[in-house]
């Protein structure tokens, strides 16, 4: 079996590029052959299987003033594609990102007989109100439709995101598949933690792991640190639009107790967890969220806002949830000077994680997929 995936995203840090990683890894085992294209970010082959072809030079420069690192394919990106496919001969082709308008790779495979799945990873009808308000939302939505049913089958994490589609007018078929989550075996130590990144030793530290941008609904905890009354600080590990970020804490009081280490390596970021007093979590656009099912494995509590996919991915015996914003840093202080409770909802979190989210059952269900599909 061969497969061509696509990514406008891959291989910034970030929970797709995570997912594909992990599935590349997994369908390697089992003897199918993979390769995987997307814009090219001027990093160069981030892996033997992935082809990077052209981006667009004039959105490369807006996001470089804007501080946003996403690109889309440029003008040649179609023909590089083919070539890439005619060499290739794939049997099914993968799309893992859905934008405001087709790519290059979507205009290709509906031009195929071959099959086609979407992985819907991103709640985007909320990026489209967080930058475009009621008229980006509705775009969201009919892009959402229309690139689904161009699709033969639809994966996506929850049951909550399944839903969703359906109310969007999705008629394809849709199987829900969490994205297996593993991390490190070993950690940094706190005393690490603390030399590395200027914190001070007695400090509590509060991990935010994930990209530094609106839609990470990040004004929640610097609201959390503010109101704190306690020795802590926030630490915040992912690439994005930190500069803005900073000047938005500056402007708040809170620059002394946040601490943005930009993007890492992927090694280090699952290092961190370990070495932190517990991870903070505010984002509601997310269809799984990653980084909580690490930060449980890693053996540290999750205090989390709700969020529409909340009861599948950290329900309430495994994580705090917080329902009230105002009353978050309450939520944290309980948790810190409880260790009994502390101590079992970690155990109870790394349980879930290891029964739910196991990267042998995803890559089956994957390949069953695209096996009935090709087969048909």
């Amino acid at each position: 079996m061969k497969i061509l995936i696509c990514s406008l995203t891959y291989p910034l840090p970030n929970g797709v590029t995570v997912s594909i990683n992990t599935s590349i890894d997994e369908f390697l085992k089992k003897g199918i052959e993979i390769r995987v294209v997307s814009p090219d970010y001027d990093l160069g082959k981030f892996r033997p299987e992935h082809y990077p072809v052209s981006s667009s030079l004039l959105l490369k420069n807006i996001g470089v003033l804007i501080g946003r690192e996403e690109r889309t394919f440029g003008i040649n990106a179609y023909f590089q594609i083919k070539e890439i496919a005619d060499d290739f001969c794939p049997d099914a082709y993968w799309l893992h990102t859905l934008s405001w308008a087709p790519n290059a790779f979507e205009r290709y495979i509906v031009k195929t007989n071959k099959p086609k799945v979407l992985t819907y990873h991103t709640m985007v009808e909320k990026y489209g109100g967080i930058y475009a308000g009621r008229l980006g939302m509705y775009t969201m939505r009919k892009r959402s439709k229309a690139v689904c049913e161009k699709s033969d089958a639809i994966i996506t994490p929850s049951k909550t995101m399944e839903k969703i589609l359906r109310e969007y007018g999705v008629t394809k078929p849709i199987h829900i598949i969490p994205t297996g989550i593993s991390t490190s075996e070993k950690h940094f130590t706190k005393q690490e933690i603390c030399r590395r990144f200027g914190i001070n030793k007695n400090s509590k530290i509060l991990l935010y792991v994930g990209r530094i941008s609106k839609e990470k609904n990040l004004g929640v905890l610097f609201n959390l640190i503010k109101s704190l009354k306690y020795n802590a600080v926030l630490l915040l590990v992912g690439p994005g639009e930190i500069q803005e970020t900073i000047k938005e804490t500056l402007r708040m009081g809170i620059g002394e107790r946040t601490i943005f280490t930009g993007g890492l390596l992927k090694e280090d970021v699952q290092k961190i967890y370990g070495a932190c007093d517990a991870f903070v979590f505010s984002s509601q656009s997310e269809t799984q969220g990653l980084v909580i099912g690490e930060a449980m494995l890693s053996g540290i509590p999750v205090i989390a806002l709700d969020s529409p996919t909340q009861k599948e991915i950290y329900p309430e015996d495994v994580a705090v949830v917080v329902r009230d914003q105002s009353k978050f840093a309450t939520e944290v202080v309980k948790i810190l000077e409880n260790k009994k409770k502390r101590d079992e909802l970690v155990k109870r979190a790394d349980d879930f994680v290891s029964k739910n989210f196991s990267k042998e059952k995803m890559t089956e269900k994957q390949i069953n997929i695209f096996n009935e599909l090709i087969n048909k």
